[in-house]
């Protein structure tokens, strides 16, 4: 017992750590439904397992496919299947299997069940065979639990290394504030949610933001060029488990370069590593597709009809589906339902931060890097066919960009602490709103997670799969973990004076009317807000926003004047 002993006192000691791995609980300990594209992954992954390429047995329980040669592929890359495969046949057991199956009969039992389909499954999506439809639900639900234990090892444990690389970074930035901006990542941005779903996204995101972070590191000391070939291997390896990431390690490679010395040798090594990184993408492609630069996903399934591959080419615009960036997708990623402004605010705060970290001038080539993979992933998206890629619950195609943004939020909570703070409150309430009741929304809008909430039809958690049928019982401990994440992150935050919460009281109440507006100005595109539950939601997330400012705002001046608050010295914690 020593050893809980020693582990309990330095995790009291190290609360931004702490705070990071509460972050972690509460990631793993939900388990969610499954869409088409995790469906993808893990139709890949059996492939893989069984020695093929193909998912020909299974492509009926995606439409996230492609039909080559007369076989089904999984448009995804390779990369997450490839890690999946070795935890896929340790689960993969009779006695997994089992196990799996009871988590399913204990999660049929709530009064909601989330893995289960509502109603009757669409036909259409299944060649209109109702018992086929019937069937893919029930193997749906029974995969639910397997595919958790994936997501664990693709996308949990990445999104806590994440973490920890943008509070290294952020402290460097701004000494003491990287728990701060890695907290507010992790809560505030659909980091929250992709950080425990079965997508490639956050683990892409952690291999590019390696690759900065070895190369910024190379850059504090005397030159090191392997260090330079490294990064070069994470950035190709991010391409391996999401292709559009390669436009992370194109920008890093300026950035790899913008030190003087030696700049051909070290544009070889990056390049190099990024090669032998992305070759188990491209040898993918040689072994499915017989070559290595034809992708699946230029033969993505458009309409399955009775066949499953009636009609292909939805990518089939531009490149890959990626055309000149429009005006009006622009306006939906900043403003729709499920906009960026609308639905983490902080975001704007983030930009500000690196906006003050270039004009302060002792970060600028960061800066620069920083704003360029941004700016980039905004046009990217902007001109993508799909701009929200489907149900989720903001771009998810950005993630890959936010962990560079974040770094923002250590200079924004330094300069602009009342500000940040009002957006980061909404922005927070929002995602976690939207992790525990309804994460991949679709069209339905905001109001969605507010009915759901209202209803109890919650997320379902490990605790549900061990027999827990009270929504709100099984969900208490991913509550229990955000908040302990915050509180841990206030106290690992230097004190901080707030000052004048005039503009930042402004923010706020500028938010809700942008994210009750914004819907409006986007027009059919995304459905504007239906009701009155997105409008509830918004008051309530602007409310305690407004209150939890306020209250900080009285604290501070009863106080010495000289004296700086910060937070969480309202929680009555002491200073690290």
């Amino acid at each position: 017992m020593g050893w809980l002993r020693s582990t309990a006192a330095w995790l009291r000691a190290h609360p931004g750590v702490t705070a990071i791995a509460c972050l972690g609980v509460c990631w793993g300990l939900t388990m969610h439904a499954m869409g088409w594209a995790q469906l993808a992954h893990y139709a890949q992954v059996r492939a893989f397992a069984s020695g093929s390429a193909e998912i020909d047995r299974w492509h009926w329980q995606t439409n996230d496919k492609a039909w080559v040669d007369g076989h089904f592929y999984s448009v995804k890359s390779p990369g997450v299947a490839g890690l999946s495969v070795p935890a896929y046949l340790l689960f993969d057991t009779a006695a997994g299997r089992d196990i799996a199956e009871t988590m399913a009969e204990n999660a049929r039992e709530t009064n909601y069940p989330r893995w289960t389909s509502d109603n009757s499954p669409s036909i259409q999506n299944y060649g209109y065979d109702p018992e086929r439809a019937d069937r893919v639900a029930a193997q749906t639900e029974r995969n639910a639990p397997l595919i958790w234990g994936l997501t664990l090892i693709a996308a949990v444990i990445p999104a806590v290394l994440l973490l920890l690389g943008v509070r290294w970074a952020a402290d460097r930035f701004e000494p003491g504030y990287g728990t701060a901006a890695a907290i507010t990542l992790g809560v505030g941005s659909i980091v929250m949610i992709f950080a425990s779903e079965y997508f490639s996204h956050v683990i892409s995101a952690a291999l590019g933001f390696g690759a900065f972070l070895l190369l910024m590191r190379e850059r504090e000391g005397a030159p090191r060029p392997w260090m330079v070939g490294v990064a070069g291997l994470l950035a190709g390896l991010a391409v391996t488990f999401e292709y559009q990431v390669g436009l992370v390690g194109a920008v890093l490679f300026f950035y790899a370069l913008a030190r003087a010395e030696r700049r051909l040798r070290r544009a070889f090594l990056y390049a190099a590593g990024a090669l032998a990184g992305a070759l188990p993408a491209l040898a993918f492609n040689w072994w499915a597709l017989g070559s290595p630069f034809e992708f699946a996903y230029g033969n993505a399934v458009d309409t399955p009809g009775f066949t499953g591959h009636e009609t292909l080419g939805l990518n089939d615009d531009g490149f890959f589906g990626i055309t000149a960036p429009k005006a009006t997708s622009a306006i939906d990623l900043l403003l729709a339902n499920r906009g960026l402004l609308v639905l983490t605010p902080v975001i704007a705060a983030a930009v500000a931060g690196i906006v003050l970290l270039w004009r302060r001038g002792d970060r600028v080539a960061e800066a620069r890097t920083i704003a360029a993979i941004g700016a980039i992933y905004f046009v990217y998206n902007a001109g993508y066919w799909l701009p929200f890629g489907g149900g989720s619950p903001g771009p998810r195609f950005l993630i890959p960009a936010l962990p560079f943004v974040a770094l923002g939020l250590a200079v924004a909570y330094r300069r602009l602490p009342a500000i940040t703070l009002g957006l980061a409150i909404p922005s927070a309430l929002m995602m976690v709103a939207g992790a525990i009741s309804f994460p991949l929304l679709g069209e339905q809008g905001t109001g969605e997670w507010a009915r759901f909430i209202g209803d109890g039809r919650l997320e379902h958690t490990v605790l549900t799969g061990l027999g827990v049928s009270n929504a709100w019982l099984a969900i208490a401990p991913v509550l229990a973990a955000v908040a302990a994440a915050i509180v841990l992150a206030f106290r690992a935050t230097p004190p901080t004076p707030l000052g004048d919460l005039r503009p930042a009281l402004g923010a706020v109440v500028g938010w809700a009317a942008i994210a009750a507006v914004g819907p409006t100005i986007a027009g059919d595109r995304t459905r504007p807000l239906e009701g009155d539950s997105a409008l509830i939601l918004i008051a309530l997330a602007a409310g305690i926003s407004l209150v939890t400012l306020g209250v900080l705002g009285l604290r501070e001046r009863s106080s010495q004047p000289e004296a700086a608050v910060r937070p969480g010295a309202v929680l009555g914690e002491s200073s690290p």
